[in-house]
């Protein structure tokens, strides 16, 4: 079972294996201490949901990276979330991805370098 606790340290595995340190240094900016939220699964059953950790919001482009273990991962367990609106489900496959790098280079939040 998840918590707090061990989404954090899956995060901070994911921020070891980053090389460039530019890239690091700004997606810590954004970090917040997980938390779970439902989302709703577009795929299944009507009403399925799946439990979504956010560890990343950049409320200016209302973005979030959530890390889920079901749904499209655990091949690709990093996702690119709306933080807030009407669509507040786990999107599409393509924002989907298997590293955090790889999510964190597809936001707003990351334009090049700090």
């Amino acid at each position: 079972m998840l918590d707090a606790a061990s989404v954090s340290q899956r995060v901070e595995a994911q921020i070891s294996k980053i090389p460039d340190p530019n890239v690091v240094t700004a997606l810590r900016k954004f970090i917040v201490t997980p938390r779970c939220e439902l989302r709703d699964w577009d795929y299944g059953e009507p009403g399925e949901q799946f439990p979504c950790w956010i560890i990343f919001e950049h409320a200016k482009s209302n973005a979030c990276i959530a890390y889920c273990d079901q749904g499209f991962g655990p091949a690709t367990p990093w996702g690119l979330l709306y933080l807030s609106g009407k669509n507040r489900s786990m999107g599409m496959d393509c924002n989907w991805f298997d590293l955090l790098e790889d999510a964190f280079r597809s936001t707003r939040a990351w334009e090049g370098g700090v």
